[in-house]
């Protein structure tokens, strides 16, 4: 049981840091593409499935501060949103047992599109915002849905 747990805990830990670090290292490429995975989001929303919900709040809290030391404005909207996506994301371990692929699949896609909808919302955008919400927020979803399918596995390495 022992050793179970510290290998669950080291893949989480192995796939929280490299998803952070792509995250930073491939903004300047991920910006250029149409639909870009959003590695943070990624990361919490795999992560938080591990964790109990102060924890993946906390989680959620430090790497949406990393976010937003790098935003020019709008300073505490990733944090915010990553602490309540954390939050409700941890909540659905006692939801859905079990991480089956499309409940895997669906639960990345809708916490990506939520986190991009709102803060595409809150950042008061101007036209566009229902081409937004339908084909670019989704998009972008597909695309951290697939990296977050990617990295399931590393996640039960033991």
């Amino acid at each position: 049981m022992v050793v179970e747990r510290t290998g669950s805990r080291l893949g989480l830990a192995a796939s929280l840091a490299v998803l952070t670090f792509l995250h930073f290292a491939l903004r300047p490429v991920f910006d250029s593409w149409f639909a870009s995975p959003n590695l943070l989001v990624c990361a919490v929303l795999v992560s938080a499935r591990q964790l109990r919900p102060g924890a993946a709040a906390g989680l959620g809290f430090l790497l949406g501060f990393l976010e937003d030391a790098m935003a020019v404005s709008f300073f505490g909207l990733a944090t915010l949103l990553l602490v309540l996506i954390a939050f409700v994301a941890s909540q659905t371990r006692e939801l859905f047992v079990g991480e089956e692929p499309l409940f895997m699949g669906t639960y990345l896609f809708v916490g990506t599109w939520l986190y991009e909808t709102v803060s595409y919302l809150l950042m008061g955008a101007s036209g566009g915002t229902l081409s937004f919400i339908l084909l670019r927020a989704p998009l972008d979803a597909l695309a951290t849905g697939a990296v977050g399918y990617l990295t399931l596995p590393l996640l039960r390495a033991r």
